[in-house]
């Protein structure tokens, strides 16, 4: 499985490097001013869109930059598939190649794309922790996916590659653990200190090496 680490800042980004982190996943919000600056310092980077962020920019962005960035997720509208569904159609129309996010009902919403086997998919926002699960079991397994937030699947078969953004969320959140004692993944860990925040908590947490 490739993880995609979270970074969203210039420090997190300059450490990841220094760590030998290879694969990245940035907002647009951040990458659209600063992706010059990092593009040559990783294997992979995929770009997503950010919270409320403007479409047309994002796309505008997508256009511009297509040989500075290995994957995109399309611009997604959480627990909406039909907006959802709606912004996949316009950028298949602009040839933007980005990755479909699915929403709400994952096997329906997959049912509605018409997408040829072996296709990169990314997996989004269902409600219902249960729900959410019997839905990513009930996936084609002939598809590859990419679990946007969903970190805490990193044990499950169903995912290609996942990122790190639920870790950090937790962390910030101040819980002690992403994961519970028996989780039973061996982790390498790193703690990277964000700057701007008052208390300099350390943040983000890391893995690097499954053993």
């Amino acid at each position: 499985m490739k993880i995609y680490f979270h970074a969203n800042n210039k420090a997190t980004l300059r450490s990841l490097q220094e760590c030998g982190v290879k694969n990245v996943l940035v907002s647009h919000k951040y990458s659209y001013a600063n992706i010059d600056s990092f593009s040559d310092c990783f294997e992979n980077i995929f770009v997503v869109a950010g919270t409320n962020d403007d479409p047309n920019k994002y796309h505008e962005f997508l256009k511009e930059n297509k040989e500075k960035y290995t994957y995109a997720a399309q611009y997604h509208i959480p627990d909406n598939m039909s907006r959802t569904i709606d912004f996949w159609n316009k950028e298949v129309s602009q040839h933007l190649n980005t990755l479909p996010v699915l929403q709400e009902d994952f096997t329906k919403h997959l049912s509605q794309l018409n997408l040829p086997a072996e296709s990169h998919i990314c997996v989004g926002k269902m409600k219902g922790r249960f729900d959410t699960e019997d839905s990513i079991r009930k996936l084609p397994t002939n598809n590859k996916y990419h679990g946007l937030g969903k970190g805490k699947y990193i044990t499950k078969d169903t995912f290609d590659s996942i990122d790190t953004s639920l870790w950090i969320s937790a962390a910030m959140s101040k819980k002690c653990e992403v994961w519970g004692d028996n989780s039973g993944i061996p982790l390498s860990l790193i703690h990277i200190s964000e700057p701007t925040r008052p208390e300099r908590i350390s943040y983000a947490v890391l893995w690097l090496e499954k053993k």
